[in-house]
């Protein structure tokens, strides 16, 4: 802690229930991440019931190796670091008592264009506003977006399609068109026990509303959960996550100046509205470390 300026001491020690820290390039928030791991180990709390999230295995696998060095191994055994997908996939083949998705297959990018091409069938010509041709890679970007920041087909049509027009443009032939093509690859997947990157955290999320006794459970896991880069997060993962507000302590780290996955839905505008979101949180914000 000593080498921790005064915000990311406040922030590694916070006492409250959810954190958000606002940390701008330069302000140390990796640092002050893993000092909010290392102060919860040596504060008791067992590392098996410490989550933390980040936006790929290798960042997530840095942070608990840099924990790890710097604790004595037997107090970090059993830290957990993944990213949302792959933590939401392992809640379902770890309850296939519960998921029946824990024996489908698991489509990639390149799966998903080619069912959408098989779909849409060597005819398929349909052509938007701007007389361009709609590829089944565009139908999957417009798909995707719409699954991650839940928001609607026609939405999802003028931000991916449309360069973010705005909602006075009319794509009704566009929608009308994608839908019919969506619906027919939601059935697709359905008939052949297949399950897209989307689904995953989808299906996740949705289980835990419906299902109490899951959500219990799952939460139950946990006694806090660290968000790394939580200015990357789109409204699909913020509703995923409210399922562990009651049960869990939530610490995200975000630079609010800053999005890289807006094309995933992601606005980092949503970290400005987090504690009106998280019932309950606060929010600190570092300064340039020392």
């Amino acid at each position: 802690m000593d080498s921790l300026n005064e915000q990311q001491k406040y922030a590694a020690t916070f006492n409250g229930k959810h954190l958000l820290v606002l940390a701008g390039a330069g302000t140390g928030k990796t640092r002050t991440i893993i000092a909010r791991a290392k102060y919860l180990i040596q504060s008791g709390v067992n590392p098996k019931r410490i989550l933390i999230l980040s936006f790929t295995r290798k960042s997530a696998a840095e942070i608990v190796e840099r924990i790890s060095s710097e604790l004595p191994s037997i107090k970090s055994e059993g830290l957990i670091g993944s990213t949302f997908h792959s933590w939401c996939m392992a809640i379902i083949q770890n309850n296939p008592d519960i998921f029946p998705q824990a024996s489908y297959t698991l489509l990639d990018r390149e799966d998903q264009e080619s069912c959408f091409r098989l779909l849409c069938g060597r005819k398929w010509g349909h052509k938007n506003k701007n007389d361009e041709k709609v590829a089944p890679k565009s139908i999957v970007d417009i798909y995707s977006y719409m699954a991650n920041a839940q928001c609607s087909l026609s939405d999802a049509i003028r931000m991916k399609m449309y360069n973010n027009a705005p909602a006075t443009l009319n794509v009704d032939d566009d929608n009308e068109v994608l839908k019919g093509v969506i619906v027919m690859y939601l059935d697709y997947k359905r008939s052949r026990k297949y399950i897209d990157y989307d689904d995953i955290l989808l299906i996740v999320s949705k289980y835990l509303k419906r299902n109490e006794e899951l959500r219990k459970h799952i939460a139950g896991l946990y006694d806090h959960i660290l968000v790394d880069e939580m200015q990357d997060t789109n409204p699909l993962q913020y509703e995923l996550l409210s399922s562990f507000y009651e049960d869990c302590h939530l610490f995200c780290v975000g630079d609010d100046a800053q999005s890289i996955y807006a094309f995933r839905g992601a606005d980092f505008n949503t970290i400005h509205k987090f504690s009106e979101i998280v019932a309950g949180a606060e929010v600190c914000k570092l300064t340039l470390s020392t």
